[in-house]
C-alpha cells in the first residue's frame, strides 16, 4: 500500500474573549492549556513529542490568525504546507500569510505577512482554513527557504499531488513530471526573482518517490555536494524476496573497448529504529529480519550503508561517508550543486571544488 499523506487535524483553540480571562488563567498556570498567541490557548497533549508539539502550536497559532485577523488573506509559504500535511524538517515561531496590501497598521509579532496577488486558482480550503494550493506552497516556499527544508516539503506535496507507489513506479511518473512542467512553467514566468536559482534546483531534484522526510535530508546532503541523483526506492530482487533500499546508485567498470567489466549497486538506507522502540520479541524479529535482508542484498555482490537520526543530523559526515562508499574516480572532481547549497555558509566554505563523475573507463553511475 502506498505511504498516504494527509493533512493534519487541527486542535481546538479557545480564545479567552469568548471565555473570559479568570476561565483561563487557573488551566494556564497548570500546564493544561498552552498559548499558542495572545489570547489564543490549545490543550496540552503531555504524551506527544517536542516536535508533535510544536507542530500542534504552530497550527493552533493558524486556527487563532484564521479566527483573529480581519484582512483578506490566504496561509502560504511553510505554514501552508503544515496545514496541507507536507513534512516539514525546521518549524519556525511565524505564522505566514500572503495578502494583497501593505496593512495600514502594525503587523504582529508573529505573523510573517508576504505581499502579493494569489490567483483564486491558487487557493483552496483545507479543514476550513483558506491556504495556497500545492503547487503554489512548493513555489513559494522553494524560492524563500533553505534549499533543505524547501526540498522536503517539495518531495512530500509531490507525493500528495502525485499519489505514487514505488511498486508500480512507471504508473506515476507522468503524474510526477506533469507537477514539475507546471513548477518550471511558473518559474519561467520569473525571471531574475530572488531565490529563483534555488527554487529551479530544489523542483529540479525534487522526487515524490521519498519517504519520509529523513530520507529526503539524506539524499540533499549527497545530491547538494555533487554527487549524482540516487533512485529513491529502488527494486531489488534477491533469493529472499524483492526489497526498496531508500537511495541506490548503480555503477560499472568498463574496460578500454566499452564492455562491462563488472556492474553493481550501493544501496543506502535510513534507519529511524522505530520499529525497534518497544524492545521485545518484535524487535528482535525486526532486526533479525534487517540482517537477513541486508545479507540478501550483498549476496548479490551490491554495498549496503546505513545511517540514522544522528548521522543525518551530522550533514558533512555524512557526506565523507557516502563520499567513501563510492568509486574513488568518481569523488575526486565534485562540485556543488548551485541553488542546492546556501552561497558562503559554512557546507558552501569547507566543501572542496569537484567535478562531473566518470567517462568511459572509469566507475560511472548508470
Amino acid at each position: 500500500m502506498a505511504l498516504q499523506i494527509l493533512p493534519r487535524p487541527l486542535p481546538q483553540v479557545t480564545f479567552s474573549r469568548d471565555v473570559g480571562a479568570d476561565a483561563i488563567r487557573p488551566e494556564h498556570r497548570s500546564g493544561e492549556l498552552v498559548r499558542v498567541r495572545s489570547g489564543a490557548y490549545i490543550h496540552d497533549v503531555p504524551d506527544a513529542a517536542p516536535w508533535q508539539r510544536r507542530e500542534r502550536e504552530a497550527l493552533g497559532r493558524c486556527v487563532a490568525v484564521a479566527r483573529q485577523l480581519t484582512c483578506e488573506f490566504v496561509f502560504s509559504h511553510i505554514s501552508a504546507a503544515l496545514i496541507h500535511g507536507c513534512w516539514i524538517w525546521q518549524l519556525d515561531d511565524k505564522t505566514h500569510i500572503t495578502q494583497p496590501l501593505n496593512p495600514s497598521t502594525g503587523s504582529s509579532a508573529d505573523v510573517r505577512r508576504h505581499v502579493a496577488e494569489v490567483p483564486p486558482g491558487d487557493v483552496v480550503v483545507v479543514n476550513g482554513l483558506r491556504v495556497t494550493a500545492l503547487v503554489r506552497t512548493i513555489e513559494d516556499c522553494a524560492l524563500t527557504m533553505h534549499p533543505r527544508d524547501a526540498l522536503v516539503i517539495a518531495d512530500s506535496a509531490l507525493r500528495i499531488l502525485a499519489a505514487p507507489s514505488r511498486r508500480e513506479r512507471a504508473n506515476a511518473a507522468g503524474r510526477v513530471e506533469r507537477v514539475r512542467r507546471e513548477l518550471v512553467e511558473r518559474l519561467a514566468r520569473k525571471p531574475g526573482a530572488r531565490g529563483i536559482v534555488r527554487a529551479r534546483a530544489v523542483v529540479k531534484y525534487a522526487d515524490a518517490f521519498s519517504e519520509s522526510a529523513w530520507e529526503t535530508v539524506l539524499r540533499w546532503i549527497a545530491v547538494s555536494r555533487g554527487l549524482p541523483a540516487p533512485v529513491t526506492q529502488y527494486r531489488v530482487v534477491t533469493h529472499r524476496g524483492t526489497y526498496f533500499s531508500d537511495l541506490a546508485w548503480t555503477f560499472r567498470t568498463v574496460d578500454p573497448g566499452g564492455r562491462t567489466l563488472r556492474e553493481w549497486t550501493l544501496h543506502v538506507e535510513f534507519d529511524g529504529r522505530i520499529k525497534y522502540a518497544n524492545g521485545g520479541a518484535d524487535a528482535s524479529r525486526a532486526m533479525v529480519d534487517e540482517k537477513l535482508r541486508e545479507d540478501a542484498i550483498r549476496a548479490l555482490g551490491d554495498d549496503v550503508r546505513r545511517f540514522d537520526q544522528g548521522d543525518v543530523r551530522d550533514e558533512e559526515g555524512t557526506f565523507r561517508r557516502l563520499r567513501a562508499a563510492f568509486p574513488a574516480a568518481m569523488v575526486t572532481a565534485l562540485r556543488p550543486v548551485a541553488g542546492l547549497m546556501v552561497p558562503g555558509g559554512p557546507e558552501a566554505r569547507r566543501r572542496p571544488r569537484h567535478a562531473s563523475p566518470g567517462t568511459p573507463g572509469h566507475q560511472t553511475p548508470r
